[in-house]
Formats: structure tokens, sequence, C-alpha cells
């Protein structure tokens, strides 16, 4: 008798990340970005500790806080020592890095959870053209000092038309300050929003076949270069997908499907949970009426979960995106990416 196929391990694997946007106000006003103009706060302390709870025992040991700038939010330094006092190994902390104070890195040296990853786009130049004016050495300062006091640290940048010339920069800036770690993530149309001078930054539809094999050309550039300087690039295995991204809009997803919703949730400033942070076309709950728990173990979690690993998701590249995954695959195939497409491999899922 012929025996059922087996449900995907992914199904029923524990919850691993959390990632809640406390806040979406921030100090800087970029010109590529558009978040900083929500000016919203997320969900209160009190409900953010009991996030951190009930995510922990459904097995996250990661918490991602996020939004804009974190360090707008009076009490974001209260949050992450609860989070490091529950027992989250990890806590990675997005940051422009201009707000920190000696204070704030004096409480940061006690919780050894946290990496800051602070966003440094090009030289002093081109970042403050971008940033605001004194961005980028208050930016660095940060870094000098976290560094001195032993945080972990990594230097964050976005591949767009502004800084293709200088993206080694962001290397030597890191072994000049004593960072092992880098990170690119190609410009997202999402965070610019539609009121931006997105041609200014954007590369679609704009390159011709010979400006694609340049850019492709500048992306194996800078690896060897991160290579020969010892300086690891996070999100390596995403850079093939990065000249289809950014030229043609292919919504890359790595081959096998993505597995980032059956270890991931994302509460949002409004207190919506999602499964990552670009399906949001997909609420899953709302935290201010739905237990964590609940969420997590609900039919649309595994709905959505099922979408991811047969490659129906809408795809994205970015440095959340299934860096794992993609990792895996950029070593045992010669297409680490697929594009978003429907399929019927859910037959062998649930």
């Amino acid at each position: 008798m012929m025996q059922p196929p087996k449900p995907h391990w992914a199904l029923s694997r524990p919850l691993e990340q959390l990632a809640v946007e406390l806040t979406v106000y921030c100090n800087l006003q970029c010109k590529m970005c558009s978040v900083w103009e929500l000016r919203e706060h997320g969900v209160p302390f009190d409900l953010a500790k009991q996030l951190l709870s009930d995510a922990y025992a459904l097995g996250a040991r990661t918490f991602i806080p996020c939004g804009a700038e974190s360090f707008m939010r009076k009490d974001f330094l209260d949050v992450v020592e609860h989070a490091h006092g529950l027992g989250y190994t990890t806590q990675e902390v997005v940051t422009n890095g201009t707000m920190i104070t000696d204070a704030h890195l004096e409480r940061l040296s006690k919780t050894p959870s946290v990496q800051l990853h602070v966003s440094i786009d090009g030289p002093q130049p081109v970042q403050d053209e971008l940033r605001g004016e004194g961005v980028y050495d208050k930016a660095v300062h940060t870094v000098r000092s976290a560094r001195a006091r032993g945080i972990r640290v990594g230097l964050s940048g976005v591949i767009m038309r502004e800084t293709l010339e200088t993206l080694t920069h962001l290397v030597d800036l890191a072994v000049e300050l004593g960072v092992k770690e880098v990170s690119y993530q190609p410009f997202q149309t999402e965070i610019s929003g539609p009121d931006k001078d997105i041609p200014r930054f954007s590369l679609l539809r704009k390159y011709r076949e010979s400006q694609r094999a340049e850019l492709e050309r500048r992306l194996d550039e800078v690896r060897a270069y991160a290579t020969s300087r010892n300086v690891r690039i996070y999100t390596e295995s995403l850079f093939p997908a990065i000249p289809g991204y950014l030229i043609e809009g292919e919504r890359p997803i790595p081959a096998g499907g993505c597995y980032l919703p059956s270890k991931f949730l994302l509460v949002d400033w409004r207190g919506d949970v999602f499964p990552c942070f670009f399906m949001r076309n997909d609420k899953m709950g709302n935290v201010y009426k739905d237990r964590i728990g609940d969420v997590w173990h609900s039919p649309i979690q595994k709905q959505l979960n099922i979408l991811g690993l047969t490659a129906r998701c809408p795809g994205c590249l970015a440095a959340c995106s299934d860096v794992e995954t993609a990792d895996r695959a950029l070593g045992s195939t010669a297409t680490p990416f697929v594009t978003a497409k429907t399929t019927d491999a859910d037959a062998v899922l649930v």
C-alpha cells in the first residue's frame, strides 16, 4: 500500500526569530527613504515584554527590533535589556549610529546578545548627501566607540546608482575600524516610496546589457576585494540576483523555496503580524487581540509557510531575506535563485 508523503519538516519547526517595529520615527530624513515620514511608535513596553516572553516560549532566540531609528524610542534599551534577560542570544539592531550616546554604549556593553548594524552607504560626501550633513562622521565615531567597549558591530550599505562607484569603501572602512562583517543590499523601491526621486537611485530598466555586465563586474570586484581584506560579506550569496533585481525588477527566491516564514514573525508598528518583511499583504493577526502563540500555530501561518517553501511568495532581496537558504543554494546549484512563480509542489507539503 502506498504511503502518503510525510509533511515537510519546516511546517512544524519552532519559531526562531521575532522582529518588532518598535518605532517608525527617525531623526534623519534620508533622501532615498520614506519610512521616517510615518512618525509613529509601535507597541507599548508592557506588550513588547509579553511578545518577547511568548516568542521565547515558542523557541525564538533572535530578536530584531526594527522600523526606523530604534534609539528614537526612550525605552528602547529597556526592551533590549529585557530580551537579553529572558535569554535571547542574538539581537540585531540596525541604526544610523547618530543618536547613540556614551550612556547607551555603556548599557549595550552589558548586553552581549546585541550586534549593531550601522548604515554607511559610501564615503563622507556620498553618505552626507544621502543622509544629512555630519552623518558619516557621527556614524564612524559610534562604531569606534562601540568597538572600544567590545560591542559587536557590522556595517551595512545600500547598492544604488549613487553608490556604485564607491562600493569598496565599506570594506576599507571595516578594515580601518576593525569590523569583520559588512552587508550590502540593493535599493528598495518599497522603502523609498512613490513620492521620492526614484530614478535618481534606481537602476530599473535604465541600464543597457553592457551596463548590466558592468554591474556584475563591480559586484565581483567587491566580493574579491572583501576576501582579499579578510572581511566577510553577510549578503554575498545574494549577489548573483542583484543585477536582475535592480535592472529588470525580478523578485528572486532561493532555489528550493524560502524558509523564512517557517521560522520568523514580524510585528509591525500597528501590531499587525506578518510572516516576513515583504509579505505585507498577508496579515496573520494583531497582537492587541491575538497572542503570538495562537498566530504561530494558526492555519494561515501554515498556508503562508507553504507559499514560501514552494517559491510562491512575492520574492525579495535584502539583508532580511532568507540569506541562510541562499547560502546553501549558492553552494549546491548553478541556479541559486528562481523568480516568483506558481507550482503545485504543496501536494508534498500538506
